[in-house]
């Protein structure tokens, strides 16, 4: 997937992203963000009953994992919104240190080890992780061309 901005008359980046898939996928990092914050919201009091179980604090791990594969996704989405407006350079979108430390965290899976996750968790779970691996391969490709200009 890639994203190409707008062509205002002046580039002052280089970029290879198509802009439909972009705005898919930010509406969809948008969708799944408020549809997982109103499923933990709604199931915190439920979940809290077994909460030192194995299995409880294994979904509890992989929830948080969840939020910060939306949380990222979503920041990365807002960055780059940033550069087509002008307001940030794509070189001040990317931190490769930080960028390195999030991937390691969150392609991580162990969905497995829920075993009293709902089918809608684990809905959201998959979701959560698909569009992370999208967002991350698309901020992937902008720190590859900028670390090939240093």
């Amino acid at each position: 997937m890639t994203y190409d901005p707008p062509f205002n008359g002046k580039r002052n980046y280089d970029s290879n992203f198509v802009i439909v898939p972009f705005s898919k996928t930010y509406d969809e990092a948008l969708t799944l963000l408020v549809e997982a914050r109103d499923y933990l919201s709604a199931n915190r009091k439920r979940d809290r009953i077994n909460q030192l179980s194995d299995g409880a604090i294994n979904q509890f791990r992989e929830e948080m994992r969840m939020t910060t594969r939306l949380i990222r996704a979503m920041a990365w989405l807002l960055s780059v919104r940033a550069v087509e407006s002008g307001e940030i350079e794509w070189a001040d979108a990317v931190d490769s240190d930080d960028l390195m430390v999030d991937i390691k965290i969150c392609i991580q899976d162990d969905r497995d080890g829920c075993d009293i996750a709902t089918p809608a968790l684990l809905s959201l779970m998959e979701r959560a992780h698909s569009l992370y691996m999208r967002a991350a391969r698309m901020e992937l490709q902008v720190a590859a061309r900028h670390s090939s200009r240093d």
